[in-house]
Order: structure tokens, then C-alpha cells, then sequence
């Protein structure tokens, strides 16, 4: 084997005891249970194991004439059979105990884990994969504990069970058996590290085309404004050229393991017969040890045709279940500080002091040696064009990235000393896009808040400008809002997101205002709704319209990830070669 593949297998070896080190973590959770599950499937294996030899009993008795022992033979037969069956029965239920609770706390774990995760691994990541890893790990992970444990364990116990009785009889016979049980298991080794290897080249082009699918149905307005219906069709048929490629190279694994294995066994079996029926003709075997031998042949090979599909099935769900666990490996990024500090009475006060960022892959120099103070109770407005900074400030305030250099601080506590979701805690966000739960709008707007009493949804709601629309409505707050909130208009979605902040009741506010696209009655009620919610706040709006911008204490405009000017709205339309009085002639020579 070359350095190579040598390398290779290594790494694959490796690769599988991670795996299942972490499949084991949450399989033997309990102990109890999963050692009581071993020892009674292993009493259950041994029981149909020694079967064959009552065969031998049963010939022996007959021969020597003693037939009225047979109706005692038979007793103890059926009782071991009953007691296999009973053994056996109890071992599937207690691995169900296992299993239950093993894929319970594995979904929990990776659920989890995503939480965790930072923007920038969730912004990165296709959520039609995510979801397709998900449920093909959830699945393989049942598979994969039946596999090892029912198959392999049994069959395992039922070879040395049979070994046992063969080196009784003939030590000879106990060698070849042992001999073409390994042949066989080398061969399965070669061949199923084959078709770990396909099945996850398969498993790459399934999450693509799960990828395009749910793509197209998060997006499925934008395919529609656009009739681009068989585009689409056209894009996922392009996907399945690769995916069919790699699919025959994995199902062609299955048959090259039926061929081989196949004959491996057909071969072994034969020539232990054949041996056997010549013992028989030396005198050197009896009629009721042939009949044990046949009787161990005949049960034990047809169960190493399953070992093999056992090693198969592992193999087919450690590539699931390894892409489930990966999850787990991903690092977090933006780390909470090993001894937080915990700002109590938070009173509002912003510094972003000589804060500079660039982003991995995307735009440098998004933010430049930034200076700025917001004062307690103070709204201030981001004001520029597209890619100005506006948002990537925001980004660094909330912890979604840290700063590079420079500091941001809230109270004087640098917001990197503090825990994330208590840091986000006092922060409310009324994003630009609000993206609800296909849950009811009561659901939606109580979101933010634990313990919520119907008075309290009515009056955020109301403060929201909200109410008199939801009133209209035949299931009034009880009204599904659909997938990502469809079935509202944008103004309705922000006037939501607004009565949801207010409920929150946050002590800094941060607008992501995006009215535009909306007309001017539902651009003035949402404005009022939010200075209504902000009163007293310490408020940072990211202003696209100038007419919400206009009212803060404070305008900050920014050019390429730099502040150039700031002031009051008439302070900043005085001042000569000003962008922001040049941006508001571009609005105000609209309307």
C-alpha cells in the first residue's frame, strides 16, 4: 500500500473511532440500562446459538434406541427456544430505552450547538444541508446502534458459540471456519471502506439538490414574481447529472459485496460439508455430529451474509451519523469571556472607540478607526449609502462579530467582557427584514417575553399601531402568519416586530428602519409606533429613510466604514458639500 493510501486509511480509521466515541457518549448515557441491554442480549445470542446442538441430541438418542429420553430432550428444547425468544424480546426493548434516550440528547446537543453558533457559520451554511444532515444522522443513528449491537454482537457470539462445538469434534474443522471468517471479514473491510467512501460523494450532490429545494420554497414568492417555475425545474434536473453519477458508483458497492461475500460463503460451506461426509465414510464422525455440523453451518453463515450487511450498515450510517456529529466540532467563534462581567442597572451609554474591522472573505475595511459616544437616553441615526458601515456597526454592538481593533463598550464594560445573550438581552432589535414563526401573531409578539398576559400583548400591540389591524382579522391574535410571515404586508411584519421589541422592553433599541418600499401611511404609523416605543431609550437607528433620521438627537454619517460628518438634521442641511443634505434632495426630489 502506498504512503499515500496508507495516509488515507489512517485518517479514516481514525476519523471512525471519533465517530463512534461520540456515538457511544450518547448511547451508554446510562449505564445501567445499557449494561443490563449487553448482558441480555448476549444470554439471548447464546440460547439460539446452542440450537443446533439439540439436533445432535435428538439423532444420538434416536440411534441408540433410547427413544423415551427424546420427550425430555424435547422439553428442554422448546424451554431454551421460549427463553431465547422472552431474552431476546427484552433486549429489543431496553435497546428501544437506549435508543430513545440517546437520540433525544443527540438531537438536543446539536440543536444546541447551532444556537451557539455564530452569524458568520449560519450566513455560511445552506439550510437545506443542515436540515437533510439532521435527519439522515437522527435516522442512522438507530440504525447504526441495530446494526452493532443486534447483528455484529450476535453474530460474533453465535461464531465462537459454534467454534466451540467444532473444536470437540474436529480442531481442523475449527481452524478452516476460523480461517474463512477472517478471509470473509478482510474482504468486507476492503469493500465497505468502498462504500463509506461512495456513499458520502452521494451524500454531498442528495445535500445540494436538498439545498435547491428548500431554497426554492423559502424563496418561493421571488420565483413566482419572476416565473421562474422551469428554471428551477431545470436547475434541480441539472443537479441530479451528478448525483446519479455517484449514486451508481455507491449502489455498484452493494453488488460487488452480495458477489463476493456470496461466493466466499457458498465456497466455505461446501467444502465443510464436503470434509464432514468424508469423516463420515473414515467412521471418524457420527451421524449426530454431521447433523450438529450441518445444523451450525447452515445457521452460522447465513448470519455472516448479515455481519457483513451489518458492517455495511455501519458503514452507510457512520457517514450519516459523522456528518451529524461534525456539528458538534464547529468552534465558536465569538467566545463568552471565561469570568463575565454582568452590567446591572443598565443605563445606555455607547462608545465605539477607534474600532476597526474587516471581514474574512468579504469587503476590508469595513469599519475604520471609528470614534463615537451615544449618550444615555440619546437617539442617534447611521446615515449613508449602501455599504457605508451602518450595519457591520451594529454587528460589533450586538457581538455577531468582534471588533479588530479598538473597543466598544457599554457603562464603560467592554461588550466583549460580557456574556452574549445577556449582553443581548438589554439590546431590542426591530430588524429590517422582521422574519417571523409560522406561529400566530400572538406568538409572534409574545416571543421576546416569558409569562405574558393577554393585557400586556393588547397594549404593546396597540403602542405598536398594531391592534386595530389584528382585530380585523376572523382568528384575531390567534391568525397563523405563515412561513417566515407571509401572510402580512411589510408594515404589518414591521409594526409586529416593533410591538414584539416593546414587550422585550429593552434599554437600548436599535431600528433597522427599511421603509421605502412602503406606502406613506404605513411609513408615518410605523414611525410613530417607534418614537412612541423609544421615549427616554437609548436608541441607534439605521436610517434608510431621511424622515425617521431627521428626528434623532443625532445624524452620524458614514463613507467606506468612516464617520465625516455628524450633527443635527438643519446643523448637517446648513453645511456646505454635505452628503447627508445631498441624500435628502435625492428623497425629498422624489416625493
Amino acid at each position: 500500500m502506498s504512503p499515500k493510501k496508507t495516509g488515507g486509511f489512517l485518517r479514516l480509521m481514525k476519523d471512525l473511532l471519533k465517530t463512534i466515541k461520540v456515538f457511544y457518549r450518547f448511547i451508554a448515557r446510562k449505564r445501567f440500562w445499557f449494561g443490563l441491554f449487553m448482558f441480555v442480549t448476549a444470554i439471548s445470542t447464546v440460547l439460539y446459538s446452542i440450537i443446533p446442538y439439540f439436533y445432535k441430541t435428538f439423532v444420538d438418542n434416536l440411534e441408540a434406541g433410547t427413544t423415551e429420553r427424546l420427550f425430555n430432550v424435547l422439553l428442554i428444547y422448546v424451554g431454551i427456544r421460549t427463553l431465547a425468544l422472552i431474552t431476546n424480546t427484552l433486549a429489543y426493548y431496553l435497546g428501544d430505552i437506549i435508543c430513545f434516550d440517546a437520540a433525544i440528547n443527540a438531537r438536543k446537543k446539536v440543536f444546541n450547538k447551532l444556537q451557539e453558533l455564530d452569524f458568520a457559520f449560519h450566513t455560511s451554511k445552506s439550510t437545506g444541508s443542515l436540515i437533510s444532515a439532521i435527519k439522515r444522522g437522527d435516522g442512522a443513528l438507530w440504525s447504526l446502534f441495530h446494526a452493532i449491537h443486534h447483528r455484529f454482537l450476535n453474530v460474533l457470539i453465535d461464531f465462537f458459540v459454534m467454534l466451540y462445538f467444532f473444536n470437540q469434534i474436529d480442531s481442523r474443522i475449527t481452524i478452516f471456519v476460523s480461517l474463512s471468517f477472517l478471509f470473509a471479514i478482510f474482504i468486507t473491510a476492503f469493500l465497505i471502506r468502498k462504500n463509506i467512501k461512495a456513499r458520502s460523494k452521494h451524500n454531498e450532490q442528495e445535500d445540494k439538490i436538498s439545498g435547491i429545494i428548500v431554497d426554492n420554497l423559502v424563496n418561493f414568492e421571488t420565483v413566482k414574481l419572476f416565473s421562474r417555475e422551469v428554471w428551477e425545474l431545470k436547475r434541480l434536473d441539472r443537479s441530479f447529472v451528478p448525483w446519479l453519477k455517484y449514486g451508481w458508483k455507491y449502489v455498484n458497492t452493494f453488488r460487488q459485496i452480495d458477489l463476493s461475500i456470496g461466493s466466499i460463503i457458498n465456497i466455505s460451506i461446501f467444502l465443510i460439508v464436503f470434509w464432514a461426509i468424508g469423516l463420515i465414510k473414515e467412521i471418524a464422525l457420527t451421524t449426530g455430529e454431521f447433523v450438529l455440523i450441518l445444523g451450525f453451518v447452515n445457521s452460522f453463515y447465513p448470519r455472516l451474509y448479515e455481519l457483513v450487511w451489518s458492517f455495511r450498515d455501519v458503514g452507510k450510517n457512520y457517514s450519516d451519523v459523522r456528518k451529524y456529529f461534525r456539528i458538534l466540532d464547529y468552534d465558536v467563534e465569538i467566545k463568552d469571556p471565561e469570568k463575565p462581567v454582568k452590567i446591572e442597572n443598565i443605563k445606555g451609554e455607547i462608545d465605539f472607540r477607534k474600532v476597526s474591522f474587516s471581514y474574512g472573505e468579504g469587503k476590508r475595511d469595513a469599519i475604520r478607526n471609528l470614534n463615537l459616544r451615544i449618550r444615555e437616553g440619546q437617539s442617534v441615526a447611521l446615515v449613508g449609502r449602501s455599504g457605508s458601515g451602518k450595519t457591520t456597526l451594529i454587528k460589533l454592538l450586538m457581538r455577531f462579530f468582534d471588533v479588530q481593533k479598538g473597543k466598544i463598550s457599554i457603562d464603560d464594560v467592554d461588550v466583549r467582557d460580557v456574556c452574549k445573550s445577556h449582553l443581548r438581552s438589554f439590546i431590542g432589535v426591530v430588524p429590517q427584514e422582521p422574519v417571523l414563526f409560522n406561529n400566530t401573531i400572538e406568538f409572534n409578539i409574545g416571543y421576546g417575553k416569558d409569562n405574558l398576559s393577554k393585557k400586556e400583548l393588547i397594549a404593546a400591540a396597540k403602542m405598536a399601531n398594531l391592534h386595530r389591524f389584528v382585530m380585523t382579522l376572523p382568528k384575531k391574535y390567534k391568525t397563523q402568519v405563515g412561513e417566515r410571515g407571509v401572510k402580512l404586508s411589510g408594515g404589518q411584519k414591521q409594526r409586529l416586530a416593533i410591538a414584539r421589541m416593546i414587550l422585550s422592553d429593552p434599554d437600548i433599541v436599535i431600528f433597522d428602519e427599511a421603509t421605502s418600499q412602503l406606502d406613506s401611511e404605513n411609513e408615518k404609523m410605523i414611525q410613530e409606533a417607534f418614537w412612541k416605543a423609544t421615549k427616554n431609550k437609548t436608541t441607534i437607528i439605521i436610517a434608510h429613510r431621511l424622515s425617521t433620521a431627521m428626528r434623532a438627537d443625532k445624524i452620524v454619517v458614514l463613507e467606506e466604514g468612516k464617520i465625516i460628518e455628524k450633527g443635527s438634521h438643519n446643523s448637517l442641511l446648513n453645511k456646505e458639500d454635505s452628503l447627508y443634505k445631498y441624500l435628502w434632495d435625492l428623497q425629498t426630489a422624489q416625493i
